[in-house]
Order: structure tokens, then C-alpha cells, then sequence
């Protein structure tokens, strides 16, 4: 289980120090292949040739890579063949402990000074500063926004300092206990606890049930420093680490820093090794086990286990996977036709074959139920797995999976240079201490073409019954309720055995139905916004379509159509769970002349997005496509809004999908939180999250009506971002949106739904609410009334506010409390409502210091309020977000949500051209006069949420 840790420090690093530092030299390396520096067999497969391997002459292994996705940035990552399964009884969750140490204190950065001096270089605390610890591997992550020679130099020091110069000063270590012991408590969960119980049942007796990383409380509080370093200098060593490094840079220069930076790391007294992981009895009969908790998702699985094989990664291997993965794509699509039934039992599921790494390989089904349905689920479970061993597989169902793996491989060549920095550091890091290569998306695509004659029915079907050919059936069942445990499991089970299965049929496939839209749409107005480079085009029915071209991503369009409605149209219900219905549904729900499996199969090797979704003033549709696949989404999205279906088996897939997560939501005071900040602040039926009641209410039909009424002349704006001719996206748009009947010229303003009540936040009491979850965990915050977004001077000034909260609360709460293991921050100013906006800042912490938390967060606002900050903790605060503005100006998410309403909302477009120099204009006393504003004690509303079996009063 990752566990993803961040860490806020307060002061600045010497300049002498890191001159001294950066300025370090070492032996260099020699450049080899994966397979020989690796250390790894040499195989038939190709490696990806656009990574530069090496490894330093003390074993420390390094890949490198040039990429300008985004431009002028890096993705660096340092990898450590090491996590929990290294750690002795007594040093249970202190490898998870040494990462949160390497940003408290290291040789050259004093402790309270790695993460500021990474802010200064504009790197988020949180998305761009990350770590993990799993049972096996522990990676450090900076993502370096700017990669500057100084900017690359810093964050090769910082990995450098992490690798061998942690300090674990004792006071240090105290300090951070209660952190990790927070983080335990934020993570005790119910799908933690099922996790552990998976493993007692499938691999009992082995280190995955015993060393799973957050370790215990009791070992996270007493072990001494010593014992973290210790550990530290048996596994921290070069050996054992590989650097990756991905971005806009020379490789050449980068290898040569890298072998200044690390070629002189040697480790420190005795290497250790992972001790053995455990043995596995393969030779169980058939077992059932069941895990029941109110906050779980009820579903069944089937397992069967063999010994543990780590192959080398050879084309014989690859084909034998590739057959074992098309079996279990059609037994997953034969699934998915069930659970779009109406009235059916399950959600999904499907088959694989995977490992628990080191102990056992294993083939499993599993099947996700709807609450109290899990006998139905193992029924189905049971006799789709026999059916498929029995019968195996017709050559349709082999026809669409090969047609879906060709276009996804086609298109994977195609947008192989839209892949970004982290993506492609992952990749290394991912294979990093395995036995596999990382290959290029043309050279798969060529494979697939070589081994496609040996695809065949009987091929696919000697696969699937050789993957389930060992072992004996592993059955287990998780429910919110079940009686009769194991026995009433097992005869079920025994039951569902004694069934016949019938020979599946093939499906039929129709002609799309919405593939002719009539006369194609003439175009009125077609113009050019210069400065950003977005064509306006407006056809003779008033549709109108906002393109972008980029090269940002090649081979990858990005899409939105907009359409009046919206939840301020679904009047005589309650829109905001009307619109959750939507979101959730309207998928599987279909079109008026296609259920959703029709759909599926006509689109067969396309990339083409399905379904719509609602927002507070219309109804969308939006996804990625390609260029090719433009004309047929534009047809699909069309269809979707203009013709849904909503049919019955949209209920059923709603109705199990909030069975599932209902309880979940309720169990997680973070998410209780989320859910309920808005009504504390405003009384509108439009902002209130609805109650279990509004969601079962909702009438498929009337939505569906009110949907097409909208659709009968509502106005239609698109927007079109990427790797696209702009004459091939106005050509997709009139062949569907452009043929539609004339539409209304603009949107409906709905100027009295956005006037919202205010509520009085003047009194000293507290919201209390409860949750489900674990008795330890509390949750305390504040929410603070801010405004609307149509200052957009005091709206980037709300920006920089919300950062200095968040880097307040972490050196209160986090560092001087010890409270919790990551405050959370969230800003919002609307443009859907009147005066409505808000700030908060919450923190899951122990009851006990629930009163203590609350004060901590008063006092951080009046600090905000009554003085300014300084210049550095506001630069802190505010490079990341321009760094962050910098990079999104290469990215076509950001452009899309500037095109999809560039002539509706055409006023708006100088805050793209405004934003950055706005930005840079708030001074540290504007900053605390918007404090003093909008962080007053009358704007702010208190939440408590504890246990629901604790008295809410906290005493």
C-alpha cells in the first residue's frame, strides 16, 4: 500500500552550503543497455531506445530520457529496491518512518528546510514533492516545474541528501511519531482492514500479512533513532537505488551531473538483504472466507494459486500474456452484458492473472454486487468462469477484442510524444526491480502484428484453461451483512456447481443509428482570436464551435459540448441528485435507439467518449478522442444529448452504485466534510448535498423528459483542443451538432436560481457532525464565506490566501501539534452563484485534540489577519501556482476549458491574458487586508465530525 507523505518546513538554506555541495564531483560511469547494466538477461524483446541506461561504478542504476511534455520541465525519481518486507519484528512501519525523515533534517539541509527551498524553485508541496513506501520498493519524487541547470542541480542535491545524509537527530525522530501515528489513523479504514484479511486467506503465514508498511503504533512510537538508522545504512545503499530522470534537458549534461552527484555514495556499514517472504501451501483444498463491515463493498471473488514464477521478459512470455489478456477481456465484456441488465444483481467484474509478488501467482474472478446480492454475485461468478472453461470462446468475441488492442496499439504509436514526464519516469520506476523491459509503443504495435496470427479461438482457449488448470478454488465474499458465514458461503457455492451452463451466443450488431444527421450545417461567422489562437465558428442554427489547434498532445483531441439545462432545469425534482444520476447512469442508460452493449460493440476500435453529465446550468458531454474518431464522437455526443435513453437498466446501475458507496462516504469524516461545507455557509437547494432519500427518488423518465426538453432548442457551444485540422473539426461538427434544428442564440441566464440565501455565521457555535468510520479519527475545520469570482483581481488574490492557509497549517498543525499527518486546504469562488465562495482548511485528527485543533486554526487566521507575511513565505505560497500556470499553458485541459465557452463567455478571456502579472501584483499587505476581510470570525463556520458513537458535544 503506497503511502504518500509530504513534509513543510519553514527556513532557507545557506547559500555557501549548497555552493559547497552542488559542487561535489565523482568518478564517472560507463553508458550501457538495460539488460547488461541492469543486470538483467538479454532477451528477444527490444528495449525502448529513447532511454540512456547506466550504472555508476558503486551499482547505483540510472535511466535517462529527453522530453519536452511539458516543455522546460523534469520528472525525477529515486527508486529504492527496499520497503516493509525488509523491516525486522521490532522495525515494523520504520521504513515508511525513514521517508517521512529524509525531509527533517539531512547533512548540508538543516531540519525545516528541503521543502521551502523547493517552493522557491516552484514546486508544489504535494503534487510535485511526493514519496511512497510500499511493501517492496520506496521512490522520492520532484517533479521540477523550471529545469534550469540551478533548478536540475537543487533537486539531484535533495535526492543525493535523501540517499545516504538522513540525520535522525532524536528530537527529530519525537517530533515525527505522532505524524506517522496520524497518518495510520487517517488510513484505518475499511478497505484497509479487508486488504489484510485478503491476505491472512489467500497467503497466510507469509511477510505481505505481517508488514504491511503504516507498521504499528506502539513500534512508530518507542523505536529509538537509532534503530531508523540502522536500517537506513542496511538498505539506503547505491546497490539498491536506481535514478530516473525524464524532462527538457541534454542527456548528456544530465548523465554527467548524475555521475558527479552520486558517483561518490558508498554505503555504510554491513548490506542487509529482504529476508524470505514465506511459503504457501499449494496444495489447499477448497476454502471460503468472508469479510463483513457496514462500510465495505459487497462483492465475491474466486482465486486459484500456484507457485510464484518470475520469467524473463522474452516474446514467448509476451504471447503468452497477450492470450491470457484477450481471455480475460472477453470474459470481462461478458460480464459487463450482465451487469447491464435491468434489475441485475452485479456491477462488474471480470477474470486475470496476476501475483502476489515473490509468494504466488494466481487466477482470479471477481465480481463487484449490488448491497445483499453476493449470493447472486458468486452464482454468476461461478457458472460465467465454468462457462468459459467449458465452452471457451467464439470468434466474434476474439474479432472485437483483437479489433480493440489494434486501434489502442495504432493509437499508442500515434500519441507516443504526448506521453509526459511522469509518465514515462514511471515506466523505469516500475520495472526498476523487476524482470522486464520497457519498450516503445511502435515496436509493441509491430509485435502485436507478428504474433496476430497466432490469436486464434483455440490459442485464446488453451490459454484460459491453463491459467486455471492449478490449484483449487480460494472463494471469498465481502458484505456489509451476511449470515451464516463460511458455511453459508461454502453452500452457495456448492450449490452453484451443480448447474448446468448453456453454450454462449454471439451477439448481433446492428448499423449506428445516428450516423446520418441530415444536411450538413452551413456556417454564419467564422473568425479568429489572434492573441490565442481559438477560431470561432457559428453555424446557421446557432451552434457554435471554438477550436485550438496544438501539438501539445499528437494524436489526441480534446473535447466539450455544452448545452442549456443543466441542474437549474430539472425543476419539480432535486437537481443535485438528478445531475449525480446523470453522471453516474447515462452510460449504461444508452440512446433511444441503442442499449448501451449495442453501443459498445459498434464502436469497436474507436476512442469515443459516452454518456453525459450535468452541471449547475448545462448538460455536457466531453472526453478524448483522435482525430480520426473526431466525426464519430461528435455523432455519439450528439446522440447522447439529444436522444438519451435512460433505459431501465440505468436505475439498476445507479441504485448499486450509491448502495456501494453510500455507507463508504459516510465512514470518511474527510468526505462527510466535503459534502457538507457548502450548507453550512448557504441555504440553496441547489447547493445541498442531497440525503440517501433524494437519491432513490429520482424518476429516470422525468429526467429523461426534462433532458429532452432541453434538447429541443437549448443553445450549443463546443469547444476542440488538440492535434486537430480546424477544417476537419468544423466539417465532424456540421455532419452532427450543426444539422441539428435552429437552437436558442445564448444561454439561459436562470438569474433568480443564482441568488442563494447566505447564512448567518455570527454565532460561536460548532456544526457537528458524525460519521461512520473509526472511533479515533475526528475531523475539525473551519469554512470561511469568501466571494463570488467576478472580481477576478480578488479571486487570484483567494488563490495566493488559500496557499498561505496551507502552508500556515502545516507548520501549526502539522509540525508544531503533530496533529495530523496532512491538512487539507480547498478554495472556491463560484461563477454560478451570487456572493457565494469558500475557504477551508480541515485536518482528521485524534479526538482528544479535537478543542486543541479547533483553537490552533482560530489562531492561524487571526495571525493572517493581524499580520502580513513575509516576502519568502509569500513567494513560497506563489511560485508553485505560476509555475503551475506556466506548464498548463502547454497543456490542453487548460485550453480546452478557455475554448469550450470562448464566445459565450468571451469577457472572460483577459484573465488568460491577465492571470500572471495579476498574480505577481498582490503584496504581502493587500494579501492581509483580503485576511481581514474574508478570514473574519463572521464569515467563518466551525465543523466538528466525530465517531457516531461518541457524544458530538466532545465531552
Amino acid at each position: 500500500m503506497p503511502m504518500t507523505i509530504r513534509r513543510a518546513l519553514s527556513t532557507t538554506i545557506s547559500s555557501a552550503t549548497l555552493a559547497f555541495t552542488l559542487a561535489l564531483a565523482a568518478p564517472a560511469a560507463a553508458q550501457v543497455g538495460p539488460s547488461e547494466g541492469w543486470g538483467m538477461e538479454a532477451t528477444d524483446v527490444e528495449p525502448d531506445e529513447t532511454f540512456t541506461y547506466g550504472q555508476l561504478s558503486n551499482g547505483m542504476k540510472y535511466a535517462i530520457r529527453q522530453n519536452d511534455t511539458p516543455d522546460g520541465a523534469a520528472s525525477l525519481r529515486l527508486h529504492f529496491d527496499f520497503g516493509s518486507f525488509g523491516e525486522a519484528d521490532n522495525e515494523q512501519g520504520l521504513a515508511h518512518f525513514i521517508e517521512h525523515m529524509a525531509f527533517n533534517g539531512t547533512t548540508n539541509v538543516p531540519e525545516g528546510e528541503m521543502i521551502p527551498l523547493l517552493e522557491r524553485l516552484g514546486l508544489a508541496f504535494g503534487p510535485d514533492t511526493n514519496a511512497y513506501t510500499s511493501f517492496d520498493e520506496t521512490v522520492y519524487m520532484l517533479d521540477v516545474p523550471n529545469a534550469t541547470e540551478y533548478g536540475l542541480e537543487v533537486a539531484l542535491f535533495l535526492l543525493r541528501e535523501t540517499a545516504s545524509e538522513i540525520q535522525f537527530a532524536p528530537e527529530a525522530v519525537d517530533r515525527e511519531r505522532e505524524i506517522l501515528v496520524s497518518e495510520r489513523r487517517t488510513r484505518d479504514s475499511a478497505g484497509l482492514r479487508n486488504f489484510r484479511d485478503l491476505f491472512d486467506f489467500r497467503i497466510p503465514g507469509t511477510r505481505y500479512n505481517t508488514r504491511f508498511p503504516i507498521g504499528t503504533d506502539e513500534i512508530l512510537r518507542e523505536a529509538p533513532a537509532e534503530r531508523l538508522r540502522d536500517l537506513y545504512y542496511r538498505f539506503y545503499r547505491p546497490e539498491n537505488a536506481t535514478l530516473v530522470a525524464v524532462g527538457d534537458f541534454d542527456v548528456a549534461e544530465m548523465e554527467s551531473m548524475i555521475e558527479a552527484r552520486f558517483g561518490n555514495w558508498q554505503g555504510r556499514g554491513d548490506a542487509d538483504v529482504i529476508p524470505p517472504l514465506g511459503d504457501v501451501d499449494f496444495d489447499r483444498g477448497t476454502e471460503f472466507d468472508t469479510f463483513v463491515d457496514p462500510a465495505i463493498s459487497e462483492g465475491v471473488s474466486i482465486f486459484q494459486l500456484r507457485p510464484y514464477t518470475d520469467p524473463a521478459d522474452t516474446v514467448a512470455t509476451r504471447t503468452e500474456s497477450q492470450l491470457r489478456d484477450i481471455a480475460n477481456t472477453i470474459v470481462g465484456r461478458r460480464i459487463t452484458r450482465i451487469s447491464n441488465q435491468e434489475d441485475s444483481p452485479i456491477l462488474g467484474g471480470g477474470t486475470g492473472f496476476t501475483d502476489d509478488e515473490g509468494v504466488a501467482d494466481f487466477a482470479v474472478m471477481s465480481v463487484s454486487t449490488r448491497d445483499g446480492e453476493w449470493e447472486a454475485g458468486l452464482g454468476i461468478a461461478e457458472q460465467e468462469l465454468r462457462r468459459a472453461l467449458q465452452y471457451g470462446f467464439t470468434q466474434s468475441e476474439l474479432d472485437y477484442v483483437l479489433t480493440q488492442i489494434d486501434s489502442s496499439l495504432r493509437r499508442s504509436v500515434a500519441q507516443a510524444e504526448a506521453r509526459d514526464n511522469r509518465q514515462l519516469a514511471m515506466a523505469i520506476v516500475n520495472v526498476a526491480a523487476e524482470n522486464d523491459f520497457v519498450t516503445d509503443p511502435e515496436w509493441r504495435y509491430e509485435f502485436f502484428q507478428q504474433i496476430r496470427p497466432q490469436l486464434t479461438v483455440a490459442a485464446v482457449n488453451a490459454a484460459f484453461t491453463e491459467m486455471w488448470s492449478q490449484g483449487e478454488p480460494l472463494v471469498r465474499v465481502t458484505a456489509k451483512e451476511l449470515e451464516g458465514g463460511t458455511e453459508a458461503v461454502a453452500a452457495v457455492y456448492n450449490a452453484s456447481t451443480t448447474l448446468a451452463v448453456a453454450e454462449p451466443e454471439d451477439v448481433e450488431v446492428s448499423a449506428f443509428a445516428y450516423d446520418d444527421w441530415g444536411t450538413p450545417g452551413m456556417i454564419v461567422a467564422d473568425s479568429m482570436i489572434d492573441d490565442l489562437g481559438i477560431r470561432t465558428v457559428t453555424f446557421a442554427n446557432n451552434v457554435r464551435l471554438n477550436i485550438k489547434q496544438t501539438d501539445f498532445e499528437p494524436g489526441r483531441v480534446r473535447f466539450n459540448v455544452n448545452m442549456d439545462g443543466g441542474g437549474f432545469a430539472l425543476d419539480g425534482m432535486n437537481s443535485t441528485a438528478a445531475s449525480i444520476y446523470l453522471q453516474i447512469a447515462s452510460q449504461v442508460g444508452g440512446l433511444g435507439q441503442h442499449s448501451f452493449d449495442e453501443i459498445t460493440e459498434l464502436l469497436a476500435g474507436q476512442q469515443v467518449s459516452t454518456g453525459i453529465g450535468a452541471g449547475t446550468d448545462t448538460f455536457s458531454s466531453g472526453g478524448v478522442t483522435t482525430p480520426d474518431d473526431l466525426a464519430m464522437q461528435m455523432k455519439v455526443s450528439a446522440a447522447y444529448l439529444t436522444d438519451i435513453g435512460l433505459r431501465p437498466e440505468a436505475d439498476a446501475r445507479f441504485d448499486a452504485v450509491i448502495d456501494a458507496v453510500w455507507n463508504q462516504l459516510e465512514s470518511n469524516p474527510a468526505q462527510v466534510f466535503s459534502l457538507r461545507s457548502s450548507e453550512q455557509v448557504v441555504d440553496s437547494p441547489y447547493t445541498e448535498f442531497p440525503t440517501r432519500d433524494d437519491l432513490a427518488a429520482v424518476d429516470r423518465e422525468v429526467l429523461r423528459d426534462a433532458v429532452l426538453a432541453a434538447a429541443a432548442s437549448g443553445a450549443i457551444e463546443i469547444g476542440i483542443v488538440g492535434d486537430i485540422d480546424p477544417d476537419a473539426a468544423i466539417a465532424a461538427v456540421a455532419q452532427s451538432f450543426g444539422a441539428l434544428s435552429e437552437r436558442n442564440v445564448g444561454f439561459s441566464e436562470f438569474a433568480d436560481k443564482r441568488v442563494v440565501t447566505l447564512r448567518d455565521l455570527s454565532g460561536e457555535g460548532v456544526n457537528d457532525y458524525t460519521h461512520t468510520g473509526q472511533a479515533d479519527q475526528a475531523l475539525v475545520g473551519s469554512i470561511w464565506r469568501t466571494r463570488d469570482d467576478s472580481d477576478f483581481r480578488e479571486d487570484m488574490g483567494l488563490t495566493l490566501l488559500s496557499g498561505l492557509v496551507r502552508l500556515k497549517g502545516l507548520e501549526t498543525l502539522r509540525e508544531e501539534l503533530a496533529a495530523t499527518y496532512s491538512p487539507s486546504v480547498s478554495n472556491s469562488t463560484s461563477s454560478d452563484y451570487v456572493d457565494v465562495g469558500t475557504l477551508s482548511l480541515s485536518a482528521v485528527v485524534d479526538p482528544a485534540q479535537a478543542d486543541e485543533v479547533r483553537a490552533i486554526i482560530t489562531r492561524l487566521a487571526s495571525e493572517l489577519r493581524s499580520e502580513a507575511v513575509s516576502e519568502d513565505f509569500l513567494l513560497r505560497a506563489r511560485q508553485p501556482v505560476l509555475e503551475n500556470i506556466r506548464q498548463s499553458r502547454e497543456n490542453n485541459g487548460f485550453w480546452l476549458g478557455v475554448a469550450s465557452d470562448a464566445q459565450s463567455e468571451a469577457d472572460r478571456l483577459d484573465r488568460v491574458r491577465q492571470q500572471i502579472a495579476v498574480l505577481e501584483s498582490w503584496t504581502p499587505a493587500q494579501l492581509q487586508e483580503l485576511a481581514r476581510t474574508y478570514l473574519a470570525p463572521d464569515r467563518r463556520a466551525d465543523t466538528r465530525i466525530l465517531f457516531a458513537g461518541d457524544d458530538a458535544s466532545g465531552e
